[in-house]
């Protein structure tokens, strides 16, 4: 988790550096911290999902969900390495993020609604927050 929020500082330090001394619009500079935020959140929301998962008691639902976990943290990485090459993160690394949000709440949703399991209800709110970020991440960036 710690590893996810050194990222994201490194990356918002490099983006308050990278900006040229070129007349920026106060939008521009507004969405830029806008997506900046996203992204943390995101990131920040996948580890406390991470967290969660990690105590789901049903060993399938948590091999289930800790696969989506690698997948959305794969497209991540794939979206931060573009991003500190100063290229374009790829689409791909979106649908990847995608794909994996979507595996998590299928498997969440896999224990059904009768589990008493307070991990699964942990996990799928930090769920929700990572994705309501991911929306936000794709509207501002």
């Amino acid at each position: 988790m710690y590893t996810g929020r050194a990222l994201i500082t490194l990356l918002l330090a490099m983006s308050a550096t990278a900006v040229t001394s070129a007349s920026i619009d106060r939008r521009q500079l507004l969405d830029g911290i806008k997506c900046n935020v996203a992204r943390l959140r995101i990131v920040g929301a996948l580890g406390q999902t991470k967290s969660a998962v990690g105590d789901i008691k049903d060993p399938t639902v948590q091999d289930a969900a800790t696969t989506g976990l690698d997948q959305a943290q794969g497209g991540i990485a794939q979206i931060a390495k573009a991003i500190f090459a100063g290229e374009t993160p790829p689409q791909d690394g979106r649908d990847q993020v995608e794909a994996g949000l979507t595996a998590i709440g299928d498997a969440l949703k896999g224990a059904g609604s009768n589990s008493t399991d307070t991990a699964i209800a942990d996990a799928q709110s930090s769920l929700d927050d990572a994705v309501k970020a991911g929306q936000d991440v794709v509207a501002n960036c």
